[in-house]
């Protein structure tokens, strides 16, 4: 009952913030921006919040509970490359040249940049493509927690949540995502340290994780693509237009450049909490471990929080995923109508942003209901989603933002971005053995800079 109620509540009052700020998203500027008025505070809780999905707290604690303390090497990336680098290296940057290009979308920063509709267009699309396929994996896990919670099939939770997070999305657009960020982002900072803490003084204290062994043999454990999930969840977010967006809603660069010690602190509180949860999980359940690792942190949680714990830190999980999904609905919805087909109206914007959201959890039902292998062949592409957009993005985001411009650089570096970060997810799916698999993501990265850095030369040969 305790689970019901906190879920419920929480659920109740991200609706009723996006009530709230209904009238202050009629306008285009205000809906997909925030009409360019977000403070240090929200802008770091909106970013975090987006950036640090479930996935952190139940994949990445999962990870440490399997690979020990070589693991730490993901959550040192996020803080210093995800968190700090992206702030001062990009944050300020992006925020003047959205102002001086009177952009409210990432496609349409390269489309005035350039002087390209066309790519405009093009970026817009791979945008809609790539955050789709990523939102399905991300409703399917808030639906597994309400569904747990509420006793409802996976179905039905799936609908629920994403009608819900739909729901303030299309009201208050980029208002109602960024105070329902912060709200998030504050149960989700709360329930992992809590976890963490507690789980500490139960194995007395952060000096014993020293000595908790990962749950695989060392000889199963793969440098590499530890390395490569480092980068992924760190670097990526450099190419990301959920988290690239963010630095448009900053009422300055200033704003931007005094809260960069708030995000830092806020992915190190996440980030740290999760992973060192991951490893007293180790500590505590080596005796009866749970059956798949990814049980690793819902059954610590259980063990050592209590009923109500339990049920704040199931909002906090719940919380994380919502803070992800609710800005790729916006940010999907805009590619497909403000950057794709061009139509400048918040009503048709409220409707793409729900529907997207839609969209995006019937496919995640269809999935679930085809047989088991089929269905995890179809999530694998899935879970591609994030790479691909990244891949897509992050060389001509930050070549562009840094000075290195060149239109046919950057579409030809999105484009191998996007189809290596796509060739390696099919093959994966289809058990396809390809070279460097457990380097997907460095090696869409480096075909990526080479086709740029090959065009950008090309070009400037001419």
């Amino acid at each position: 009952m305790m689970s019901e109620s906190v879920i419920a509540a929480y659920l109740a009052a991200s609706l009723a913030l996006g009530a709230a700020f209904k009238s202050k998203a009629d306008t285009i500027q205000g809906f997909l921006v925030a009409n360019r008025e977000i403070g240090n505070w929200l802008l770091a809780f909106t970013f975090g919040a987006t950036y640090f999905s479930s996935v952190v707290i139940v994949v990445g604690g999962a990870w440490a509970y399997m690979w020990g303390q070589a693991s730490l090497i993901i959550p040192v990336f996020n803080v210093v490359l995800g968190a700090l680098v992206t702030f001062i290296l990009l944050g300020q940057r992006i925020n003047r040249l959205s102002r001086i290009h009177n952009a409210l979308t990432v496609p349409e920063l390269f489309g005035k940049i350039y002087s390209s509709k066309g790519l405009q267009r093009l970026l817009g699309l791979m945008t809609a493509i790539g955050l789709t396929l990523y939102a399905a994996t991300v409703i399917s896990g808030a639906a597994a927690m309400v569904g747990t919670v509420f006793h409802l099939d996976l179905a039905t939770a799936a609908f629920i949540i994403a009608v819900l997070m739909a729901g303030y999305v299309a009201l208050g657009g980029m208002y109602s995502v960024v105070w329902t960020d912060t709200l998030q982002g504050l149960i989700m900072a709360g329930g992992i340290a809590a976890l963490l803490a507690i789980s500490l003084s139960r194995i007395g204290g952060i000096a014993a994780l020293g000595a908790a062994k990962p749950s695989l043999p060392l000889e199963k454990i793969n440098p590499r693509l530890i390395f490569d999930l480092a980068l992924l969840t760190s670097v990526a977010v450099w190419g990301l237009p959920q988290l690239v967006n963010r630095f448009y809603t900053a009422r300055s660069p200033d704003i931007v450049r005094r809260a960069t010690g708030i995000a830092a602190l806020f992915a190190f509180i996440v980030t740290y909490s999760s992973f060192l949860s991951g490893l007293a999980a180790a500590e505590l359940l080596r005796n009866n471990p749970p059956p798949d690792p990814l049980k690793a942190i819902p059954t610590l949680a259980n063990m050592v929080l209590g009923p109500v714990g339990a049920a704040v830190f199931s909002g906090a999980v719940l919380a994380a995923a919502m803070s992800t999904a609710d800005s790729i609905a916006l940010t999907t919805g805009s590619a497909v109508v403000y950057d794709t087909l061009g139509i400048r109206s918040t009503r048709a914007l409220r409707v793409a942003s729900f529907l997207a959201m839609i969209a995006a959890t019937a496919i995640a039902v269809a999935t679930l209901s085809l047989p088991k292998e089929l269905a995890d062949a179809v999530t694998t592409i899935f879970r591609t989603g994030w790479t691909l957009t990244a891949g897509a993005f992050l060389l001509p985001v930050t070549a562009t933002v840094l000075g290195a411009r060149s239109r046919e650089a950057v579409v030809a570096s999105a484009v191998a971005g996007a189809v290596t970060a796509l060739a390696y997810g099919v093959a994966k799916a289809a058990r396809i053995a390809l070279p460097l698999a457990d380097m997907s993501f460095t090696v869409t990265i480096v075909a990526s800079f080479a086709v740029y850095v090959a065009a950008y030369l090309a070009t400037r040969r001419q």
